[in-house]
This record gives C-alpha cells, sequence and structure tokens, in this order.
C-alpha cells in the first residue's frame, strides 16, 4: 500500500478521527456526574461563534450573541437533566429542537454549530450521532462512509505499526499515554520546540539533523488529532 501524502492523511484524519459523525477513539465513559457538570460550565463559559482556524467568519455581534445563547441554552438543559436521562436518545433528541433553529443559518455557521454538539456528545459519552447529524447537514447518513474513512485509517496504523523499528516502538508506547490535557506538554519535553508553530497545529521534529520524522498535533473544534510522519515509511494517526 502506497503511502499517502500528508495533505491527504490531514484530510482523512480530519474527516474520520476528528469527524462530527464517528471518532477513531470513543470518549471516556467513566465521567461522574460532577465532573460533567463542571465540563458543561466550561463548556458554557466558552466564547462562541468566534474567528479561529476551520472557522473564518466574522458575524455580526448581534447574531453571533444569539447563535452562542441557542447553543449555551441547550447546554443548560442538558445540565439539568437527572443522572437517569443521560442518555444517547434523550441527548439526541434535545439537540432537535436547536438544529431547527440553525436550518436558516449559513453553511459555515451550521458546521461550526455542529462542532459544539460534538463537544456536547463528548461530555455525555455519546460516540455516535447514528446519521442524525449528517442527514442534518448533508441529507444522507454519512455513518457508513465515516466507518470506511475509520478502516482505511486504522489499516495505515497498522501497517505503520509494522513498519516501525523497535525504538520507534517504543515511542509509539509513550504516546499511547499522551491525553489531550498534556499532548503539547510531552510532546515538547521529547523534542523541544515545534518547528512549525500555526494556527490549527503544531509540528515537532523527532529527528535532530531534518523532518524525516515529525509528529504533528492539528486542532479543529475541540478535537486534536496526532499524526506521526516517518517520511517514505509510515503515517500514524490517533485521536486524543
Amino acid at each position: 500500500m502506497p503511502i499517502p501524502s500528508r495533505r491527504t492523511l490531514l484530510l482523512s484524519a480530519l474527516l474520520s478521527a476528528a469527524s462530527v459523525y464517528v471518532w477513531a477513539n470513543p470518549p471516556p465513559q467513566g465521567m461522574t456526574t460532577g465532573d460533567r457538570r463542571q465540563a458543561l460550565d466550561r463548556f458554557i463559559a466558552k466564547k462562541k461563534f468566534v474567528n479561529e482556524p476551520f472557522y473564518r467568519v466574522d458575524l455580526d455581534e448581534a447574531e453571533r450573541l444569539k447563535y452562542e445563547a441557542w447553543v449555551n441554552q441547550l447546554a443548560r438543559s442538558l445540565r439539568k437533566l437527572s443522572p437517569s436521562r443521560q442518555t444517547k436518545p434523550v441527548v439526541l433528541g434535545m439537540f432537535k429542537p436547536v438544529m431547527k433553529k440553525f436550518e436558516a443559518t449559513e453553511g459555515e455557521d451550521q458546521d461550526r454549530f455542529l462542532g459544539y454538539l460534538v463537544e456536547l456528545m463528548d461530555i455525555f459519552g455519546v460516540e455516535s450521532s447514528d446519521g442524525l447529524l449528517s442527514t442534518w447537514r448533508h441529507g444522507y447518513d454519512m455513518t457508513e462512509e465515516i466507518k470506511a474513512r475509520e478502516a482505511q485509517l486504522q489499516a495505515l496504523n497498522a501497517q505503520a505499526l509494522a513498519a516501525m523499528t523497535p525504538d520507534e516502538r517504543a515511542l509509539l508506547e509513550r504516546l499511547h499515554a499522551m491525553t489531550k490535557a498534556d499532548a503539547e506538554e510531552m510532546l515538547r519535553s521529547l523534542f523541544g520546540a515545534p518547528v512549525f508553530d500555526g494556527e490549527g497545529s503544531k509540528m515537532w521534529s523527532a529527528t535532530a539533523t531534518d523532518r524525516s520524522s515529525t509528529l504533528t498535533l492539528v486542532e479543529r473544534w475541540g478535537s486534536l488529532t496526532l499524526l506521526w510522519q516517518v517520511d517514505g515509511r509510515f503515517i500514524y494517526t490517533r485521536r486524543l
């Protein structure tokens, strides 16, 4: 199997590992009710629909505040759910009235709105919308399409593992301990300052003399993906 380009893998990772429809690594299921409330409080406090990587739209402030209020009201309603009702059908069902409000908005704003819904799904441990989000945004259920992309990424990861040297496998073991919260700190401790630091992504070189082995963190709407590429041999991806 030929090694695809960094751009091709990055696009695949964004569509699959950081997708709004299905994820390579499901969110942790062990979040307590208290943890969930704190996560929702942090979500509500965050300023929304602002200019950021993958969302280059400057909304009128009144419109931005309106969209933010819609999303925050949803989060507050979810926060009021009793633990017994914090289930996938209830959570997705509560999405639907807010999705209706966003039907008349611009496509870029709809995409960003879906990113916020994914963050809420993550908080409640909902691994997939079963096509609800993609059907609303694109008119059809993309679940199988995303699963196919995920299978391709998993195949590339298996190929990467087979191609790794013992030292690279040892590094991979260390990377498996990496979390979203400590990813940048760990990479800085291992490799120093990034060789590239741009909006939405940071790249480190694992080799001192060149960039034949690079590790890149790609952030998209609260989701973080690691891409490790060794030129000519493998690319490994993981959603943190």
